[in-house]
């Protein structure tokens, strides 16, 4: 079973601080590519991002906190 990183992707903003928000899906749940999977804060807006990759949302590593562009927050479980 391959495992397949979550990072958060550049968000498009200039912030100085983004924080975790939530998960969208619990860990254990299947995910399709483009489903809903996180969201970030970022100087007062949310930001949803989507699945990379279908499979199973498997280990996650961050549920809260200030977080940075490139950190890896979980991974999917893919095939």
């Amino acid at each position: 079973m391959e495992r397949i990183p979550i990072t958060l992707p550049p968000i498009g903003m200039k912030s100085d601080e983004i924080v975790f928000g939530t998960w969208l899906v619990k860990a254990g749940a299947p995910v399709t590519e483009g489903d809903e999977l996180f969201e970030v804060e970022a100087d007062k807006a949310s930001v949803v991002f989507e699945a990379e990759a279908s499979g199973v949302l498997g280990e996650i590593l961050v549920t809260e906190g200030s977080v940075k562009e490139g950190d890896l927050l979980g991974y999917i479980h893919a095939g």
